[in-house]
């Protein structure tokens, strides 16, 4: 069940665990893992295989209430991770946890529960309503939900 804790769970210091996260697209995803699993190149597994790498096997573990800052090239599969976090997209392999629940064995009516009230995701800048503040923006989640302004501006104040 999703709400029990996982065993051998990281320690509750720990509000995003990541284990053994891979991102294949293309039609068969499963079939080229092993090949994958045996090191072969982004180039080949395109080339030969018409399949692209997303992610290779991240592991992170991500602090409770901390920031995490997540830097790289662009394409290299910065956004692909971030979308796993919330569930945007289903990892082809791995786990995905969020304090004790297991994102990626969510239902759907779990999910959108999850969604709505323990995450949230801002997009890059062509995404924030240009007409609001950055409170503002960082408030719309709960606004929609109907939450009253003033513990809009609590929940939104940093520390």
């Amino acid at each position: 069940m999703v709400d029990n804790p996982r065993p051998g769970a990281a320690p509750a210091t720990v509000g995003v665990q990541i284990k053994r996260l891979y991102q294949m697209f293309g039609p068969h995803p499963a079939k080229v893992m092993p090949m994958i699993r045996q090191g072969i190149s982004k180039d080949e597994l395109r080339d030969k295989h018409d399949h692209i790498l997303g992610l290779r096997d991240i592991n992170p573990d991500i602090a409770c209430g901390g920031i995490q800052v997540i830097m790289d090239l662009s394409g290299s599969g910065k956004s692909t991770l971030i979308r796993h976090v919330n569930r945007l997209i289903a990892p082809t392999e791995g786990e995905v946890w969020i304090g004790n629940k297991d994102v990626v064995q969510m239902n759907r009516w779990a999910l959108r529960r999850f969604r709505r009230e323990q995450t949230a995701m801002v997009f890059q800048k062509f995404a924030l309503f240009p007409h609001m503040t950055v409170m503002e923006n960082v408030q719309y989640g709960l606004r929609v939900r109907s939450v009253r302004r003033k513990k809009r501006q609590e929940a939104a104040e940093p520390g």
